[in-house]
């Protein structure tokens, strides 16, 4: 987390940072319209020229796809692996400030037995350990579409057997949540006018303390993850006269 937070003054005092990468500029046709109007109340048209224009405005929404990647306490490690699963994100944004969820589920198998309720989990069960993750987000943004997001979360952790017919078991493992910490660097690629394609890496700290599902696991958990992402800004049209 201290490093985090180094980078996140770091960025702030940085002279490289440069306005967002979308213009806030209205853009506008090349081509002139006549424009008919009529005002009720004194019965008079007025015929002028004017061109459409468009604004960006600083709402924003993004849709992330990835692969993450998971290193334990040793103590959960025992347990769990490090090991791998799909990220899912969905987030909006006004500005520089952003907040979203990302959904993390993976599949394996325990690596030891453990007890849950007085009830073995074995090595042959297939378990979902799932994170859905809240963060809130700050965007530093450089020359060549380049962003660097620090940002801080709160990480959920769940644990669900999906072969518990085939165990003849049922399972009750303790949820557990804990405070997080990272950056996401991010380059853009320009679709049309206000969307984006953006390829992402993003690595983070979970301080989670898995002691609280079993009292043979332990505290924390790194995370790296790769993927892509699409970001899209909403707008609005508009006539503008021209002399």
């Amino acid at each position: 987390m201290r490093s985090v937070f180094i980078l996140f003054l770091l960025s702030l005092s940085s002279k490289l940072v440069f306005a967002q990468h979308y213009d806030h500029n209205k853009i506008c046709s090349t081509d002139t319209i006549q424009v008919d109007t009529y005002n009720h109340k004194v019965d008079v048209h007025f015929k002028y020229k004017a061109v459409e224009c468009t604004q960006v405005s600083k709402f924003a929404i993004r849709i992330d796809l990835g692969y993450n990647l998971y290193s334990y306490n040793e103590k959960t490690k025992q347990w769990l692996g490090n090991h791998q699963g799909a990220l899912f994100g969905l987030s909006f944004a006004y500005g520089n400030w952003g907040f979203g969820a990302r959904f993390k589920p993976a599949t394996i198998n325990p690596m030891k037995e453990l007890v849950f309720d007085d009830v073995y989990l074995e090595k042959n069960a297939k378990l979902n350990p799932i994170k859905i993750e809240y963060d809130l987000n700050y965007s530093f943004n450089f020359k060549y579409n380049v962003s660097f997001e620090p940002y801080i979360a709160l990480t959920s952790n769940s644990f669900y057997v999906i072969n518990e017919d085939e165990l003849n078991q049922q399972y009750n493992i303790s949820k557990v949540q804990g405070l997080a910490g990272g950056i996401t660097i991010n380059k853009y690629f320009r679709v049309v006018n206000f969307e984006y394609l953006s390829l992402f890496a993003k690595c983070g700290y979970s301080a989670t303390n898995f002691n609280k599902v079993n009292a043979e696991l332990g505290r924390g958990f790194a995370d790296i993850s790769f993927g892509i992402a699409y970001k899209g800004y909403s707008n609005r049209k508009f006539i503008q006269p021209i002399d």
